[in-house]
């Protein structure tokens, strides 16, 4: 009995110290400051992939511009060999060609906030969808980058700034499903606040406008919880 006791003490004396070699060893071979540069480049690489792709945006939007005015140019100055540098600026990108850039764009910042938003960076995830709403209103993006937003303010306890993000959701897409939640979101806001009679009224307004049944099994068991 002593014997199997001693070996299952030397067992996991043994395992302790392999565990501290391998981290001691790790962090002064380099190994852990090594993947501590690559995650910053990483970091820094998607960052600047996103201002890439929004430099590239402003550049075609830039160039369609212009071949928007360039009927009347060519009018003037589109003959001959002359006027081939007007042409061939007048056919550099079509609108349908533009579009398409602008939502392959927007997709990659609402992917990017999303990142941030999951990785708990809410301020970063904020600029982003900030970003997303101010220049992509057409996206199919655009809903839930102003609930993200709304969630990410609430995350670091900035009330007001949610508070109105919900409200411009509300007014925006008065019956889309996750309007629904974020104003359930606006009515635990009340509560912290002390203004349980207004998130009564925010409950049952969700209750009554938004027949999903996830928002509405949401706002039941927020009544619930303020009858309490």
């Amino acid at each position: 009995m002593k014997l199997t006791t001693f070996l299952s003490f030397i067992l996991v004396l043994t395992l302790g110290w392999m565990q501290f070699y391998s981290v001691v060893r790790e962090r002064f071979n380099g190994v852990h400051e090594l993947k501590n540069e690559v995650a910053a480049i990483q970091r820094h690489s998607d960052e600047r992939e996103v201002e890439i792709a929004l430099d590239r945006e402003q550049f075609l939007e830039f160039r369609q511009n212009v071949a928007a005015l360039m009927p009347e140019v060519l009018k003037e100055k589109g003959l001959g060999d002359e006027g081939y540098p007007f042409r061939s600026l007048a056919s550099t990108i079509t609108r349908s060609e533009a579009m398409d850039v602008k939502k392959a764009i927007a997709k990659t910042l609402f992917e990017r906030g999303k990142s941030y938003f999951r990785g708990k960076e809410y301020a970063k995830a904020i600029k982003i969808f900030k970003q997303v709403v101010d220049r992509f209103g057409f996206s199919t993006y655009v809903a839930e980058s102003y609930f993200l937003m709304a969630e990410s303010y609430f995350q670091v306890n900035e009330l007001e700034e949610c508070t109105t993000t919900i409200q411009q959701m509300v007014e925006l897409f008065p019956q889309h499903e996750l309007t629904g939640f974020s104003l359930i979101r606006l009515g635990r806001i009340y509560e912290v606040q002390n203004r349980n009679e207004e998130a009564v009224d925010i409950y049952r307004t969700v209750m009554r406008s938004y027949p999903q049944r996830d928002v509405a099994s949401q706002a039941k068991a927020s009544m619930r919880g303020l009858d309490r």
